[in-house]
Order: C-alpha cells, then sequence, then structure tokens
C-alpha cells in the first residue's frame, strides 16, 4: 500500500501503479470465475447457507495534493486502511458466497446465491475502483470501456448538454461533494448503530444458555453482524476524516465564487468576446445592407412588395447569420458549453413561437401591406378613427384633429384588426379644438383640449369637463359651431280661435324677430339669427299651440341655455300686450244619478 502512495506522487508511473493494484486485487479471488462457471450447473452440490448482504455505501475519496505535509499523507494513510479493510471484508463475503453456492443442492438456492454473488461482485468492482482512484489520485475514466450503444436522441441531447451541466457541477464540485460525504456519514452512522444493537441483542440472546442447535445458529448470526459493524465502523472512520479533510482545505464562499469568475473569464471571456464581436458585424452589416437598398430603391417601388420582402428577409438574415456567426466562433474555438448555451436558447425559440405561429404569420402578412389592414386606409383603433400611414416593422397611425393624433407601435399590435377605404368627405373626428358641442349628457361647452386620451369641455362660465376619448364619441356629441336650430312650443287660450293662424302667427313672429336681435346682439356683434318661423301646430279642447323654430349661427352657441327662457319671456309678454288668454285647466265637475 506504501508503494501505492509512493507511485501517486510520481505523476509518469501513475497509470502503471493502477494497472499493478488492479492485477493484485484480481488475484485475491481465485475461485470467482469457477464459482460462476458452477452457478449455472444445476446437478453442482447444493447446501442451504442463510447470509446477509449489505448494501454498497458509495465513498467519494479526497484527491490530495502531490506535494502534501506529512500530517495530511498521514490522513491519507489512515483513510486508505479504513477503504482496505472494507475491502478485505467485502471480498471475504464473496468468498463465503461462492462457497455457499457450491455447496447448494436445490436449484432455488442456487438462482439465490447467483443473484446474490452478482451483486457483491458488483459493489466489490465498485470499492476496488474507489480504492483505486484514491490511491492514485487520477481520473480512471479513461481505462474504463464502454459498452456500444444503440443511437437514442435522449441521449444525444444529453452529450449536447453535458458540457452545461459539467460546468455547473464544476462550479458547485466542493460543496456537493461536502454534502454527499454528509450523506454518506449519516447513513453509515445509521447501519453502525443498528448492527451494534443487533450484536448486543444477539449476545443478550446467547447469555440466555440457549439450545445447542440454537446456540449454534445465534453464533453465526453474531458473527455476521459483528463483522458488519465493525465493516461500518471503517467505512464510518474513513469518511469522517475525508470530510474533516475537506472542511480544513475548504475556501470561504466569496473566494470561490471568485476564482470562478477569475477561471471563466480566462478559459471563455475571449471566446465571448470574439462571438459577441461576430455577432454585432453581421447584425450590423446586414442592418446596414437593409437601409442601403431601402434608401436607394426609386421612390416609385419604396412600398412595393418585392422592396417590402427583401427588407423583411434582410432582417431575418441580420439575427439568423448573427447567431450562426456566434456558433461557428463557439465551434473553432471549441467551447462547446457556450455552444450549448446558444443551442439550447434557439431550442426554447422555436419551441415557444409554435404556439404563436399563427400571429408570427399574420404579422409577416402586415409587414408585407398584404393582410387585413393596408396602408392609407381607415382604420378603427381603441374606439378611435386613424389613416395607416405606413406599415412596416412598426406600424405609424394618424388621426389629423387630435392633438398628439400620431402613434407609432410594433406592427403586431394590429393583428386582429380590419381597416377599410377612407370615405371621400369622412371626418376622423367629430369635433376640432374651439367648438361648441352639446352631449347627450346634457353638458354643453366649448372643446378645449382633445387628444387620443381625453378631452376637455369648458362650459358656460368657466368650468372645465374631462372626458375619456372614447367616452366623448359614445356621448353622440352635437356640434353647434356650424350653425344649429332650437324649437319649443308655446300655447293660447282656444278663445281666440278666429285670429289662430293669421294674426297670431305674425304678431309673435315679429315679437320674437325684435326681441332675439336685441337678446343675441348683446351676445355677438355679428349677426346671428338665421331664420324664424312660427306655425300652428295644433288644437286642444283648451288650448292653441304653436312651433317655433329657431335657425341660429354658431356664434350663439353659448346662449342655447338661456336662449329656451328668453322666447319663452317674449311671448308672454306679447300675450300681454295683445290681450291674448294663456289656457287654463278646466276641472268638470258632474253629479252622478243613483
Amino acid at each position: 500500500m506504501l508503494n501505492i502512495i509512493s507511485c501517486s506522487r510520481r505523476p509518469v508511473l501513475l497509470f502503471a501503479c493502477a494497472l499493478t493494484f488492479t492485477a493484485q486485487a484480481l488475484a485475491q479471488e481465485p475461485t470467482a470465475a469457477a464459482a460462476v462457471t458452477d452457478a449455472d450447473n444445476p446437478s453442482a452440490p447444493t447446501a442451504e447457507v442463510e447470509s446477509l448482504s449489505v448494501d454498497p455505501v458509495e465513498v467519494e475519496p479526497v484527491e490530495p495534493p502531490l506535494t502534501a505535509p506529512s500530517s495530511s499523507l498521514s490522513s491519507e494513510l489512515r483513510s486508505l486502511e479504513a477503504l482496505d479493510r472494507a475491502l478485505s471484508s467485502k471480498e471475504h463475503q464473496v468468498r463465503q458466497v461462492q462457497q455457499q453456492l457450491i455447496a447448494a443442492e436445490d436449484s432455488v438456492t442456487q438462482q439465490e446465491l447467483t443473484e446474490q454473488l452478482r451483486e457483491l461482485k458488483s459493489e466489490l468492482e465498485k470499492q476496488r475502483r474507489q480504492f483505486e482512484k484514491f490511491a492514485v489520485n487520477i481520473d480512471l475514466r479513461p481505462f474504463i470501456d464502454e459498452e456500444a450503444q444503440a443511437f437514442n436522441w435522449q441521449n444525444e441531447l444529453s452529450k449536447l448538454l453535458k458540457p452545461i451541466i459539467a460546468e455547473l457541477e464544476n462550479a458547485t464540485k466542493e460543496s456537493r461533494a461536502i454534502g454527499e460525504l454528509r450523506a454518506q456519514i449519516n447513513e453509515v452512522e445509521e447501519r453502525k448503530t443498528l448492527a451494534t444493537e443487533a450484536a448486543a441483542r444477539l449476545n443478550t440472546l446467547l447469555a440466555q444458555q440457549p439450545s445447542p442447535a440454537l446456540r449454534t445458529r445465534l453464533q453465526t448470526r453474531l458473527d455476521e453482524w459483528q463483522r458488519i459493524a465493525t465493516d461500518t465502523n471503517n467505512r464510518y472512520a474513513a469518511l469522517e476524516l475525508q470530510l474533516n479533510k475537506r472542511l480544513a482545505e475548504r475556501e470561504s464562499v466569496l473566494e470561490e465564487t471568485t476564482d470562478y469568475a477569475k477561471r471563466f473569464v480566462r478559459t471563455r471571456g475571449l471566446n465571448l468576446v470574439m462571438a459577441i464581436s461576430a455577432f454585432a458585424l453581421v447584425f450590423i452589416g446586414v442592418r446596414w445592407l437593409a437601409n442601403a437598398v431601402r434608401r436607394f430603391s426609386p421612390k416609385a417601388t419604396e412600398k412595393a412588395f418585392s422592396t417590402r420582402l427583401t427588407t423583411l428577409l434582410l432582417h431575418v438574415f441580420s439575427v439568423l447569420g448573427g447567431l450562426v456567426a456566434m456558433m461557428l466562433v463557439f465551434n473553432l474555438a471549441g467551447d462547446w458549453f457556450m455552444l450549448g448555451i446558444i443551442l439550447i436558447f434557439l431550442i426554447g425559440i422555436g419551441w415557444a413561437s409554435i404556439h404563436t405561429l399563427p400571429s408570427q404569420l399574420e404579422t409577416v402578412r402586415l409587414i408585407l401591406n398584404i393582410g387585413p389592414v393596408r396602408e392609407g386606409e381607415h382604420l378603427l383603433f381603441n374606439g378611435l378613427p386613424y389613416r395607416v400611414d405606413s406599415l412596416a416593422f412598426t406600424a405609424r397611425l394618424v388621426n389629423p384633429l387630435l392633438d398628439g393624433g400620431l402613434q407609432q407601435m410594433p406592427v403586431k399590435h394590429l393583428v386582429g384588426h380590419i381597416s377599410r377605404p377612407v370615405g371621400a368627405a369622412e371626418p376622423w373626428f367629430p369635433t376640432q379644438t374651439g367648438d361648441w358641442v352639446e352631449l347627450a349628457d346634457g353638458h354643453l361647452g366649448r372643446v378645449m383640449h382633445q387628444s387620443p386620451s381625453r378631452v376637455i369641455l369648458r362650459e358656460p362660465g368657466g368650468a372645465e369637463v374631462t372626458y375619456l376619448t372614447d367616452r366623448f364619441v359614445a356621448l353622440n356629441p352635437r356640434k353647434l359651431s356650424d350653425g344649429f336650430r332650437i324649437s319649443t312650443r308655446f300655447g293660447i287660450d282656444r278663445q281666440h280661435q278666429a285670429i289662430a293662424t293669421t294674426e297670431v302667427p305674425e304678431q309673435m313672429h315679429a315679437a320674437l324677430e325684435q326681441g332675439l336681435a336685441e337678446v343675441l346682439e348683446q351676445a355677438t356683434p355679428q349677426p346671428s339669427l338665421q331664420s324664424l318661423q312660427v306655425r300652428f301646430a295644433q288644437a286642444t279642447e283648451a288650448t292653441l299651440e304653436y312651433l317655433i323654430y329657431l335657425d341660429l349661427s354658431g356664434a350663439a352657441a353659448p346662449l342655447v341655455p338661456t336662449l329656451h327662457t328668453d322666447i319663452q319671456r317674449i311671448l308672454i309678454d306679447t300675450c300681454n300686450a295683445q290681450g291674448w288668454h294663456l289656457p287654463l285647466n278646466h276641472i268638470g265637475v258632474h253629479q252622478l244619478s243613483n
């Protein structure tokens, strides 16, 4: 064993030491091949012997430095001695099962012992490799032949992910090793405790003076459990020594993070800078080419389908070509970790695009101006009318009657909308700034501000009312600035029926024309009264009703709330001057006979 340690300190002889030790370990099981051969022969002598199989404990060896101090070397020797004792115990257990298999008499026992022997040999091989790895302090995987396997896409994908997982494992190697050692110590400690309790129990039973046959069987079991207790105690000591050594040599979290960052920059920093530069070069170059094509294209073909298609393909290639350039840089540098990251990123984008493929196709149709929304047409967006000014990777919507009526957005926001041709004299908004309007909710005011977000009305007297623009449109604003009509009713008593269609309308018309002219002149110097009509409407049992129509210009819009009362006042004064009576409600009383 000391020869193995001394060999591990000479890198030139590492492989020779590994082969020498493996040959010595294999020489210690002379009957292994014969036992496996005899297990397949049902005519071999048999005898049923009870045995107990112990699950293997994976021991992660500590990798000692090549020039370790004497105290560290002594600790490693103690660990090797503990591992050697566990290995010798497992080899002895294998030989016992082989002897039991030779002496087995029935096929059932032979089958059970054969399976048990196969498991023990597998455990023994694992422990030998663990001992070998800890003794020679090298990676033994290149010396282990792997069986050829059929093609499996899941395995190929795992190979692609292997560099990434290996990088993550390397970053957390020390913490995971300490965690695994602690978990193994807890498991072995539990086994050691249970084995000790089992041996104590068997000693108690043997102290009760059992029969000779029972004593023999109990003594056999006691020897087995004592062996298990000794084995687990040796493993516990080896694992505890390894854990203490790792804890003593462990760096702080900050130092580990700093060291990993330095290693990453030193090993992959240059590759990453070169890959980003390649991506930027291809991306900017292709985008410059796309802008040049659009800039030097004739004005007549600037918005043609061929120009749009060329621009779209160049923009797509600028991204895909940049990614391909990055992958080529990582491939030439042999950096499979970063290459795997790029491939996983592309696979993730492709998988996500499957669910949004219909929307992406619709976006492409909009960019090419062959979709349901076309340039130059009328589009209702967020409840407001817009003219589609341009369509490309961004959409430009314009409403010339709104303050800030220009909206630019990604063209994908127009997916699901439909445009139509613009009417010959179709207005882009019901009102303009400065118009007087009357809304369905009864508010009357002047439009002081209108934008895609809100409309502000200033009522007579100065109060301002704010509406959301779509809410304002929904209230069906009545525009008064271009002229409006006021209509009202007035009635007199039926006793004036003789002059109801001649003198009364004439007198009312003359009085209203004179009185309203004075009212309107006070509000605006310009003539506002455009027409005045007084018409007989109908006769009821007590009333002769007249309709008054008043057409005014937009300058009189602020007087709308008072004009109705002015008309009633002027007509009352006319009735008083002419001696006309107003209609009264008549109440009739009728006596009912029995």
